[in-house]
């Protein structure tokens, strides 16, 4: 039962997370053709420093709720609950008005700063961060309550209502700023329906007037804002530095191939997310979960990087059209980041192991390594520099988790995990290089390397087998 409630509560998270995926690739590749390079660029660049901005709103608070309130739901205290609640929405309700107020007021610095005509942009997307900021928070309490289900809520419904938004404002011909107004009515629709969702099913969280140990919920944020902060600006700080040395059209061409990658990589992280049933199915082996989930996931994800090569001129121009071509090289670079899922897994890991520690300092040396690499590369390469630098610093950070889920963990995935797969995607990019059309490329591929991939038994029966037990949990 147990297993059933977190496979369950797996496939509520990674399904928000396909949903989001899939309508922003479609939501970019329409604002993309609509908008031209130049206004997508600035669109982008506008979102890319929102995003950076946001990480100041939060600094760990949706962390403390689903902790805190978890921990007194444990003790069926639903006073301490709500107590933790009531503190961490006055704490969060501080931040993101100081936050919302600094980006609204500096949007003309910043703008200049780019040199880019964004700063109306940012004056509206300041509402933005007020409505989506308190949206994480409830969603953290939501999760505090074993409900992840409000995460695909939550998802769907901002997903589908700024597709919608963007396309009836831009074809009634408000272009670059019926966008961002997309966005911002988008954050509202689904702030309230969340809000709505969260008082109908756990009111209690809302009333209550206990008072609580701040100082240990403000130590908790602090250690976790060391975490969220590096991660954020690591996230987004290519966007924001091509903007800076860029043009607003090159900030689009990165941005169109990103989405791209960003969009696959939702489709392909499945086993990944999974690392918990594993877990559970293997009786609590860790060591027996993390090589079955790295597994899997690497015969999914080295393929989708060569596939993604493969392809990427073909899909760039099918889905942005020839003028966003000056971004193939950045996208083909980009590809790489493919293979990340694998060694998210040990993500899973140190956050199932309670040492989200073991995550500071490779993210913070790799946030830094990724700055200083951008600064150096793009005024040389331009958005190709930045893919370079993205990849360059995403492979140095999986090197040191391996190490260090070798040093604590003693988690030592076998070298044919991925020497098979590698072998398998390197046939098949031989073979189907040799095509031009996608559609068939595509297949193809698939046939070939599923083929190569059991030849060589790099899946066997007992993974089938195990497969089909997941389901039927």
């Amino acid at each position: 039962m147990l297993a059933q409630q977190v496979l369950k509560n797996v496939l509520y998270s990674s399904s928000s997370t396909l949903v989001a995926n899939l309508a922003g690739l479609v939501t970019v590749i329409f604002l993309a053709r609509a908008l031209k390079p130049e206004l997508f660029g600035l669109y982008s660049l506008s979102i890319s420093t929102v995003a950076i901005v946001s990480v100041f709103t939060d600094l760990g608070i949706r962390s403390a709720a689903t902790r805190y309130i978890a921990d007194a739901m444990k003790l069926e205290d639903y006073g301490l609950a709500g107590g933790y609640a009531r503190f961490l929405i006055n704490l969060k309700l501080l931040l993101t008005v100081l936050v919302a107020s600094a980006l609204f007021f500096l949007s003309d610095f910043l703008a200049n700063v780019f040199n880019k005509p964004i700063s109306d942009l940012l004056r509206l997307l300041s509402l933005y961060l007020f409505f989506t900021s308190f949206n994480s928070l409830l969603l953290g309490m939501a999760n505090a309550m074993n409900d992840f289900k409000a995460d695909f809520l939550n998802s769907s419904v901002s997903s589908i209502s700024k597709l919608f938004l963007t396309v009836l404002l831009v074809i009634l011909g408000f272009s670059l700023f019926g966008a961002v107004i997309a966005v911002v009515i988008s954050s509202i629709v689904t702030f309230f329906f969340i809000l709505n969702y969260a008082l109908r099913k756990y009111r209690f969280l809302f009333s209550s007037k206990v008072r609580v140990d701040t100082d240990r919920i403000v130590r908790f944020i602090l250690f976790t804002a060391l975490l969220s902060v590096p991660a954020t600006i690591y996230a987004n700080v290519d966007m924001v530095m091509i903007g800076y040395f860029l043009s607003s059209e090159d900030v689009a061409y990165y941005r169109a191939g990103f989405s791209i990658v960003g969009a696959v990589l939702g489709l392909i992280s499945v086993p990944t997310v999974l690392m918990p049933v594993f877990v559970k199915l293997e009786g609590e082996d860790l060591s027996r979960a993390f090589a079955r989930a790295f597994k899997y996931s690497s015969a999914l994800c080295i393929p989708s990087a060569f596939g993604l090569g493969l392809i990427s001129q073909n899909l760039l121009i099918f889905a942005y059209g020839d003028e966003y071509l000056p971004g193939l090289l950045a996208l083909q670079v980009l590809s790489i980041l493919l293979i990340s899922p694998a060694f998210g897994i040990y993500g899973s890991v140190f956050s199932g192991k309670e040492r989200p520690d073991l995550y500071f300092y490779p993210v913070m040396v790799s946030m830094i390594l990724n700055v200083v690499l951008n600064y150096l590369l793009i005024p040389i390469l331009g958005i190709a520099g930045a893919a370079i630098a993205t990849v360059l610093s995403h492979i140095f950070y999986w090197f040191v988790l391996a190490y260090i889920g070798l040093r604590e963990f003693e988690l030592r995935p076998q070298l044919g995990y991925i020497a098979k797969p590698l072998l398998c995607a390197i046939l098949m990019f031989l073979v189907a290089k040799n095509f031009n059309s996608m559609l068939l490329i595509v297949p193809l591929s698939i046939v070939i390397y599923s083929a190569a991939l059991l030849a060589i038994r790099g899946i066997t029966r007992e993974d089938i087998d195990f497969i089909r037990k997941i389901g039927g949990v």
